[in-house]
């Protein structure tokens, strides 16, 4: 008959102390002290009415009571463990993470969204929109799944995969009666004679941005608000003569009802590749899987 009264806490220490020999070298590996070990040791020869080692001065030692149940409970724990593992695997595929730049979750992630959800209700997705320079990090650390966003620099890129999905341009916008909106040829001279809404330092696109207008004979913009809130840019911009430096999918839905134009800007031609970064050699879950499908066929839809 089963002893209610033994936990998995005294099988545990059991089997510590049984395969190191010592009580103590079992309370290192179970990360506790000494004392904790040689109690619960005691409780389970209690509950069992056994003795089941034998003390000796170099450590303890199985005695044939203590051999047959160590049989038993070594191939029961590794059983019990690789149960929960498993369960932990499934458990933890019921939800993905996803590191999205924050122009496409406004421009390809809602359709993507709703074709994953019609065939994976139940799971849960958690889109994480931070700066661009830390998707390295959150994809070797195993914060997010996969990533789709730019391609980083080749430094940041050891044991990543990229997939290429499109070219986005970066382009210079303002509000539609802007006094350069129906200018031809500006140049960023012209700009720099307003407030201009640029991306925070240390981005793929704000390094671009640089290159270009160095490239154009300009070190800096004189007045500059960096940030990587494309909802303020947007507003900032509708509501004043300001000038924004944004990727075309934070301002597409603006553009295409005529509020936001595009400045002819003199030699633009700023843009970065848009794509899918994974870890090499990691096996996605198949809720991840259908996900990066998904965002696949969204971005073919939208051509």
């Amino acid at each position: 008959m089963v002893n209610n009264r033994i936990r998995m806490r005294h099988l545990r220490c059991f089997l510590a102390v049984a395969q190191h020999g010592s009580v103590t070298h079992a309370a290192e590996a179970l990360s506790t002290v000494q004392p904790s070990v040689s109690r619960t040791l005691r409780e389970l020869e209690q509950e069992m009415g056994a003795v089941l080692f034998t003390r000796k001065a170099n450590g303890l030692e199985l005695n044939p009571a203590g051999q047959t149940l160590f049989s038993y409970v070594k191939s029961g724990i590794v059983q019990i463990d690789q149960g929960l593992s498993s369960l932990r695997v499934q458990t933890q595929a019921e939800q993905v993470s996803v590191y999205v730049l924050p122009n496409v979750t406004r421009s390809i992630i809602p359709g993507a969204m709703y074709r994953f959800k019609a065939v994976c209700s139940d799971v849960d997705v958690q889109l994480i929109t931070v700066s661009n320079g830390h998707q390295s990090e959150k994809i070797r650390d195993g914060s997010v799944d996969f990533c789709i966003g730019r391609l980083a620099e080749p430094d940041k890129m050891m044991n990543m995969t990229f997939e290429h999905l499109y070219n986005e341009p970066l382009l210079f916008v303002a509000q539609c009666n802007h006094p350069l909106a129906q200018k031809q040829g500006v140049t960023v001279m012209d700009i720099d004679q307003f407030q201009v809404v640029v991306p925070s330092p240390d981005t793929i696109i704000r390094a671009e941005l640089d290159r270009f207008i160095i490239g154009q004979g300009l070190n800096r913009f004189r007045s500059l608000i960096e940030t990587l809130a494309m909802d303020f840019a947007r507003m900032y911009i509708l509501n004043g003569d300001a000038v924004a430096c944004l990727p075309l999918g934070a301002v597409r839905r603006e553009m295409d009802s005529g509020a936001v134009v595009t400045l002819d800007v003199i030699g633009q031609e700023m843009g970065a590749a848009v794509g899918i970064t994974c870890l090499a050699q990691k096996r996605l879950s198949p809720p991840a899987q259908i996900l990066l499908d998904m965002i696949r066929e969204e971005v073919k839809a939208q051509a």
